[in-house]
């Protein structure tokens, strides 16, 4: 050894050593693991912020990840764990996530400092997933580009255009209903009835899943509501593990269900550019958006797009990729949310034949005016049936929570506490929708909620079925729309009652990202006499 220098350690020896000695190499690689999975575990004590202790490999998300709990009931818990705290922290495996209470710091996050917290924070591996750079998941200038090109398509005026296909497939339902009675399980029949609309109302297609069991939209629509374990899992683990995500390049779509709407939305445009027909659906205005750049007719939210918004929207372009993205989750987002949806209002129904009996009678009203015809302006007027269906989805939200990614420092409003650029933000939403505070025995189904008068009385942060906000469900009019005429369409000829399978007490799935029934939906539907 050159004098002076100082003995190095001996990492050739070492390292013969650990080969030499498995158990010495599996302590060292157990141990290396445990810090990796617990290292980040003091990121909310030492900030003082309240927290549950989590456990390794899960955080505090153990029962949720092993399927023991649907996510509903894991963020009714959560919720319950600090009552006096407007916010508290989380470990989601070994990602500290910050969870909401207050509805003025949920109007921050989604509203008032939306700057900060206009992503969603989700991976996307785009080379295996091309469906997945839709609008829910996109961000920056993308999102906000194609959120602006988008929304003339949701307008009231485009909606009422294509209300005639609707109006289509409920004289299809009601038949289907009619050849049906007896113990129905009715989220089977709503899906039928959501997947035709949303066939003829985004793709032109008159799908016949009402009649035909083996349709390829149906078989898909089956293929996305019922995930393998392993997808399921990626689409909970993937916000908390987004490097090992993108590393092993996971494909949470099925590959079969990307080829079939890629295929057909291909074949849509095809068959469209090479005839003049118009149907006044989205697909229609997919094409316009594509050859034109924008929509005739409409502005954003019936007002100009400010310079920011119109020179995002002029650098987006849609290729057939990005078109069938978009009406993918126009499938997705349209037929599942809304036919369970229907299905927890029918069962809500059933188990109440007073409001059974008030929302039928709002319905007959209404279309008493028009003599049995059902169109948009007729449902409008429907305002029992629409207190019903908010307050169905008060108590059964579809999207059990919103989250959002911190873009930069931000300190929480009224606090010490700073976020750190990349901090994930859960807002739960069926925690705020089971707030007593907020909604006197949240357990009740009281349509009388969401009365004019009601509403303005509360914090209109305490109801986010849709979200809040520039990201708020773009879908919304539509998807309203078409479960109160999936609702209409069962009760205007049928009586729906509790029967042997229906499920009392409700279960939710554990494996559903989506709040739904583990066992369906089983109830007695009586024709009218």
């Amino acid at each position: 050894m050159t004098p002076g220098m100082k003995e190095l350690p001996d990492f050739m020896g070492l390292f013969n050593e650990l080969i030499r000695s498995p158990y010495l190499l599996i302590s060292l690689l157990s141990l290396l693991i445990y810090v990796y999975f617990t290292r980040t575990f003091d990121f909310w004590s030492s900030r003082s912020v309240s927290c549950r202790k989590p456990t390794v490999f899960f955080g505090n998300y153990a029962s949720v990840l092993l399927f023991r709990k649907s996510i509903s009931e894991c963020i009714q818990e959560m919720y319950s764990w600090f009552p006096e705290e407007r916010f508290f922290g989380v470990y989601k495996v070994r990602s500290p996530v910050l969870v909401l209470r207050d509805p003025e710091l949920v109007k921050a996050v989604c509203s008032k400092d939306f700057f900060v917290f206009s992503n969603r924070g989700i991976p996307v591996n785009n080379s295996q997933d091309p469906l997945a750079g839709h609008l829910f998941n996109l961000e920056g200038k993308r999102w906000k580009g194609l959120r602006s090109k988008l929304t003339p398509a949701f307008s009231s005026g485009k909606i009422k255009r294509m209300f005639y296909l609707l109006a289509e497939c409920s004289e299809e339902f009601q038949g289907l209903i009619r050849s049906s009675s007896g113990s129905v399980e009715v989220r089977d029949l709503a899906a039928k009835f959501t997947i035709d609309v949303i066939g003829s109302c985004a793709f032109g297609i008159q799908i016949g899943a009402l009649a035909n069991e083996d349709s390829e939209f149906r078989r898909m629509a089956r293929k996305l509501s019922s995930p393998g374990y392993k997808a399921t899992l990626w689409r909970t683990l993937r916000t908390a593990l987004p490097g090992l995500y993108k590393l092993l390049g996971v494909q949470v779509i099925d590959p079969e269900v990307t080829r079939f709407f890629k295929d057909v939305v291909s074949q849509m445009i095809h068959q469209r550019t090479n005839t003049e027909v118009k149907r006044h659906d989205f697909m229609d205005l997919l094409i316009e958006l594509k050859n034109k750049g924008s929509l005739e007719g409409d502005a954003t939210n019936g007002a100009a797009l400010n310079d920011e918004d119109a020179q995002a929207a002029k650098e987006i372009e849609l290729d057939e990729n990005a078109m069938a993205a978009q009406a993918f989750v126009f499938f997705t987002a349209g037929y599942e949310t809304s036919s369970t949806t229907i299905s927890f209002c029918l069962y809500e129904l059933a188990l109440d034949a007073e409001v059974q009996d008030r929302t039928r009678q709002d319905i007959l009203s209404a279309l008493e005016k028009t003599e049995g015809k059902l169109t948009y302006d007729a449902v409008q007027e429907m305002k029992y049936l629409d207190m019903v269906v908010l307050e169905t989805l008060r108590k059964y939200p579809p999207g059990p929570l919103l989250s959002r990614r911190c873009e930069q420092p931000y300190k929480i409003p009224g606090t010490k506490v700073e976020l750190p650029t990349g901090m994930r933000v859960v807002i739960p939403i069926y925690g705020l929708h089971h707030d007593p505070d907020h909604y006197p025995e949240p357990e009740r189904f009281v349509p009388e909620r969401f009365s004019e008068e009601n509403r303005r009385s509360r914090h209109p942060y305490t109801f986010l079925a849709f979200g809040e906000g520039p990201r708020s469900c773009i879908g919304m009019r539509f998807a309203l729309l078409q479960t109160k005429v999936g609702i209409i369409s069962f009760l205007r000829g049928h009586r729906v009652e509790i029967c042997d399978k229906s499920p009392i007490p409700m279960k939710f799935s554990s494996r559903s990202l989506v709040t739904t029934s583990e066992k369906g939906f089983w109830l007695s539907v009586i024709p009218l006499p």
